[in-house]
């Protein structure tokens, strides 16, 4: 008897390294700096690394330069 086994799970993604013109301060760090544009989706995953199937729309990111913390944006 053959048998499967798959971890399926939830993971974000995202693409892409704009800079942004205007400077921003995080609400995590207090850094003020120019700010990372960036896409993104959530998909289905396979052992929790490999998309699968897109699970929401695009987002718009911007992504603190210096920790990281990415939050939502208009545009």
């Amino acid at each position: 008897m053959i048998s499967f086994f798959f971890i399926i799970g939830a993971h974000f993604f995202s693409w892409g390294s704009e800079p942004l013109a205007a400077q921003n301060r995080c609400g995590k760090c207090g850094t003020v700096g120019n700010f990372i544009h960036k896409r993104g989706m959530r998909f289905i995953t396979l052992f929790f690394i490999i998309p699968v199937l897109p699970i929401s729309s695009v987002m718009n990111l911007v992504q603190c330069p210096a920790c990281g913390t990415k939050y939502h944006s208009a545009g």
